[in-house]
């Protein structure tokens, strides 16, 4: 499995974009009420391995924008751990995350602000806020139709001229995976591609980026990938990667369990 980073550089003027959509897709493939525990122990695991995949918690290349004070959005940020450690990182700048799940942590840094809003009804925020634009963990949230129609060029809309805005994502690819490993993925792709959502997303960024209206023609995509070995067991990357991965695959298989049991009862027969 790989993560990929897009990374853009915001250069020009951009005029507001009024679409709105509904949020049908968006945290609800796993995520109720019943199981915000699990969701916020997810969204930590993964924060962690993808700071020990890029050696950071960023790679755009604004050091100096942070060190000097800017602005800085979190769309989809869950329990706000990336947040809270770049405000520590970085206090001279202030920091809004803004998610639809009440994940939010009782207490937070003094330059930080968390929003609870629907993002896909618009960001609500004027045009040109923020330096620096950060989402993540979108990859099973958001239709293709939401990206390429509405999330870029909102994204765009709020990003100040000369800013940046980064997207980190998983791919869903597996490479020398097994026979119940890979009906297990084929199965979960089937339903994230009947809620209109494409499991290639994470790879077609930086192909749809460019057709956004008002963006710059700097548009950086990285790629690096995660071995898993059994001689890698004491890794720490691998360690939390793995347990990321089991827990991932627990609300799975909660979402797709039904169509499961029926291919598992018949191969039996």
């Amino acid at each position: 499995m790989g993560t990929i980073q897009s990374k853009i550089n915001s250069k020009t003027n951009r005029n507001t974009n009024n679409k709105t959509f509904t949020n049908n897709n968006y945290r609800e493939l796993f995520f109720d009420k019943n199981n915000l525990g699990t969701v916020d122990e997810i969204i930590h695991l993964g924060h962690c391995v993808l700071r020990e995949v890029w050696g950071g918690n960023f790679s755009s290349p604004i050091k100096p924008l942070l060190t000097s004070g800017a602005k800085v959005l979190d769309v989809g940020c869950g329990s706000g751990t990336w947040i809270c450690e770049m405000s520590s990182d970085y206090p001279t700048s202030r920091y809004i995350g803004i998610d639809t799940l009440p994940l939010f942590p009782t207490t937070k840094p003094f330059n930080v602000q968390f929003i609870h809003h629907d993002f896909l009804s618009g960001l609500p925020f004027p045009d040109a806020t923020f330096d620096f634009i950060h989402i993540r963990f979108m990859i099973f949230d958001l239709s293709q139709t939401q990206w390429e129609q509405f999330m870029y060029s909102e994204l765009v809309r709020v990003c100040k001229v000369g800013g940046w805005i980064e997207i980190s994502d998983p791919e869903l690819n597996l490479r020398h995976e097994g026979p119940i490993t890979e009906r297990i993925n084929n199965l979960f792709r089937k339903k994230l591609q009947s809620r209109g959502v494409n499991p290639e997303i994470t790879s077609l960024h930086a192909h749809h980026l460019p057709s956004t209206p008002n963006i710059s023609s700097d548009i950086y995509h990285e790629h690096r990938e995660i071995t898993i070995s059994s001689r890698l067991s004491d890794d720490k990357l691998t360690q939390s990667f793995t347990t990321f991965m089991l827990e991932s695959y627990r609300l799975i298989l909660n979402s797709i369990g039904h169509e499961l049991k029926l291919i598992l009862n018949n191969s039996n027969h």
